[in-house]
C-alpha cells in the first residue's frame, strides 16, 4: 500500500469522521500527513498513536479555521512540519441546523468563513507554493450531496458547499497549466460525529433519513478514503475539476 509513497499531504479537519479516515489511509500509504483539528485534542492524540503504531507518520495542530490569517498560518505550519505540500485535502467544516427564516449573521459568517472562505484562500497559498516548486500536486475538496440537493434547516452549510463545489471547478481551469489537479469528493449520509445525536441517540430519524439508498445503507468516514487515496495519487493525473459523488447511489433517484 504505497500509493502516496513520498508524497506529503494536508488534511483540515483529520481529527474525526472523514477527515481521520482520510489522515489514516493516506498514512498507510505511505503519505507524511500533518492535519489540523479544532478542538477534539483526545481524538486528535488518539489517531496520532494509531498512526504511529501501523508505522506511518501523523502529525496534529489544534487550530480554527474560522479565525482572520487561518490559511496562511496553517500552512506555514505544514511547510515547517513537512518541508513541502503535494497533497491539500480541503476537510473542515462547520454547519449549524437553522430555518432559514431564523439564520443569523453571525452564523451565516461563522460557516462560510470555515466551509468557503478558509478552504478558498488555503488553497490559494498551497498552489502558489506548488508552483514556484514546481510541484504537480493535488487539492481536494470534501463538499456534500447538499452543495446540489435541498435539505430543511441546512441553507447555510448547503450554500458554503455549493460555493465550494464550484470552487474546485474554478481552480482545477486556473491551475491546470500548473499541473496542479483540483477535485471534490461529494459525501452523501455519513454516520460522523456531527450528527451523531440521530444515529446513536435516535435511531429512527436515521433510519427514515437514510430510506431510498439503493445500497441499502447509510455511509460510514472508510466509504470515501478510496476515493480521497485514488484522486490524491498519481493514479488520477488525469483527472481534474471533477466531483465524485460517494453517496450510495441515492443521487441517482
Amino acid at each position: 500500500m504505497t500509493r502516496l509513497a513520498g508524497k506529503a499531504a494536508l488534511v483540515t479537519g483529520g481529527s474525526n469522521g472523514i477527515g481521520a479516515a482520510i489522515v489514516a489511509a493516506f498514512a498507510r500509504e505511505g503519505a507524511r500527513v500533518a492535519f489540523s483539528y479544532r478542538s477534539d485534542d483526545e481524538a486528535a492524540e488518539a489517531l496520532t498513536r494509531s498512526v504511529a503504531s501501523a508505522g506511518g507518520q501523523a502529525t496534529a495542530l489544534r487550530h480554527d479555521g474560522g479565525e482572520p490569517g487561518a490559511a496562511d498560518a496553517l500552512l506555514e505550519w505544514a511547510l515547517a512540519t513537512l518541508g513541502r505540500v503535494d497533497v491539500l485535502v480541503n476537510n473542515a467544516a462547520a454547519f449549524t441546523r437553522t430555518s432559514f427564516l431564523e439564520v443569523t449573521a453571525e452564523e451565516y459568517d461563522r460557516v462560510l468563513a470555515v466551509n468557503l472562505r478558509f478552504p478558498f484562500f488555503l488553497t490559494q497559498a498551497v498552489a502558489r507554493r506548488m508552483r514556484e516548486a514546481g510541484i504537480r500536486g493535488s487539492i481536494l475538496n470534501v463538499s456534500s450531496v447538499s452543495a446540489s440537493r435541498a435539505v430543511s434547516r441546512m441553507s447555510v452549510y448547503q450554500s458554503s458547499k455549493a460555493g465550494l463545489s464550484m470552487l474546485t471547478r474554478s481552480a482545477a481551469y486556473e491551475l491546470a497549466p500548473f499541473g496542479i489537479r483540483v477535485n471534490t469528493i461529494s459525501p452523501g449520509l455519513t454516520a460522523t460525529k456531527g450528527n451523531r445525536p440521530q444515529w446513536r441517540d435516535d435511531p429512527s430519524v436515521w433510519k427514515s433519513r437514510a430510506e431510498g439508498i439503493p445500497l441499502g445503507r447509510p455511509g460510514v468516514p472508510d466509504d470515501h478514503v478510496g476515493a480521497a487515496v485514488f484522486l490524491a495519487s498519481d493514479e488520477s493525473a488525469w483527472i481534474t475539476g471533477a466531483d465524485l459523488v460517494v453517496d450510495g447511489g441515492h443521487s441517482v433517484i
